[in-house]
């Protein structure tokens, strides 16, 4: 089992690299199974989209990034420096807003005084970051954000690039409805019910569940994107009730605290042992993958971090150029759909089990 200490030592670790190759620009060859920056999206058109900067796409992108103190935003911060590199956009170091979402605010309106002519966020908040999102919008610069978007209310995001987090949990369900022959009790261990991600992914795997697999009995606990609230909540469940599978909504927040829950009340085994809790999460982290190849998560679905981090460039570099996209099939296995007065491509996980844990194209590979 890795511990927590660990990796937050390795993140923070990586974290310094990132933040290096996110600054220098300098000329390197993107991650394996980063498609190729020349790569279309299909839907594009020339059609001069509002706020687009000027017509060959040039300019300084301003980059608002949430937090570093995991794998995947680490990760994700280098990736968006090499494609960045990749595709010829000179993008700022990345602003590091510490979880906090009033400093992201005042991150970006920084960003916006230094006169950028696009922007990518990585938004903690939907609600928080909307208004200077709006300011954005005001100055004719356009916003495209990872993972999640503004509210669906009056801000606009050119485009908002995310994982589809309702087919992630369906994979979750989906995997371990048929691991459990359909029957018997599962904890359903949820992100906040307040963010977008968090009821996505929550009600892929519990409507999935109630369509598909009606006898299995789904036991749902918000553990609120908190590593403790993980711990506490899957303590409270194994230690009073006979469970056969557990849902993880985030291994990068759950996973080393499930562990230790498990492992305390006597029920942390590997797959194939008498009396294995099946368990599935979502994330792909290194640490998630790890853990699959050694048996002790039976499915990690892993979000496209390396999609994200092309598109994101891709993106911001059409708004700049004045491009435009319609809703519909995006050309690289998602789909483009409206999100209030915005555009969501929404792309497709990868589940993974012991048989491709050692992708190398999984972004916790990398």
């Amino acid at each position: 089992m890795i511990t927590r200490e660990l990796r937050r030592t390795s993140a923070v670790a990586v974290l310094g690299a990132a933040l290096a190759l996110a600054a220098s620009a300098c000329s390197v060859t993107p991650a394996s199974g980063t498609a190729s920056s020349s790569t279309p999206a299909s839907g594009g058109s020339s059609t001069p989209a509002s706020g687009g900067s000027d017509a060959t796409g040039g300019g300084r992108v301003g980059y608002s990034e949430s937090f570093l103190t995991d794998p995947f935003q680490v990760q994700l911060v280098k990736q968006i420096g090499l494609q960045a590199t990749s595709q010829g956009v000179d993008i700022l170091p990345a602003t590091n807003a510490n979880n906090d979402p009033g400093k992201q605010s005042t991150d970006v309106q920084t960003l916006l005084g230094e006169n950028v002519k696009g922007l990518i966020a990585a938004p903690i908040d939907s609600d928080a970051i909307s208004p200077v999102i709006a300011q954005a919008n005001a100055k004719g610069v356009p916003v495209v954000t990872v993972d999640k978007g503004p509210s669906a209310g009056s801000a606009k995001a050119f485009m908002i690039v995310r994982a589809n987090n309702f087919v992630m949990g369906q994979e979750a369900c989906g995997a371990m409805g048929k691991a459990l022959s359909g029957k018997g009790m599962v904890l359903n261990l949820q992100g906040s019910l307040s963010d977008i991600n968090g009821q996505d992914r929550s009600n892929g795997f519990t409507q999935c569940m109630a369509k598909d697999f009606p006898a299995i009995t789904v036991i749902s606990k918000p553990m609120q994107w908190k590593t403790e609230e993980c711990g506490t909540q899957a303590q409270t469940v194994v230690s009073t009730t006979h469970i056969q599978g557990l849902f993880e909504a985030s291994e990068s927040v759950c996973l080393n605290s499930v562990e230790h829950a498990l492992s305390s009340a006597g029920k942390l085994t590997k797959t194939g042992a008498a009396g294995h809790i099946f368990t599935v999460a979502i994330d792909g982290t290194p640490a998630g993958l790890a853990a699959v190849r050694a048996g002790l998560l039976d499915v990690d679905v892993s979000q496209p971090l390396n999609l994200y981090a092309q598109y994101a460039v891709y993106y911001i570099k059409a708004a700049m150029a004045g491009k435009s996209f319609a809703p519909g099939p995006d050309g690289h296995g998602g789909t483009i759909v409206k999100f209030g007065n915005s555009q969501m491509d929404l792309l497709p996980p990868t589940p993974v089990t012991a048989a491709n844990a050692s992708d190398k194209t999984l972004w916790g590979n990398s």
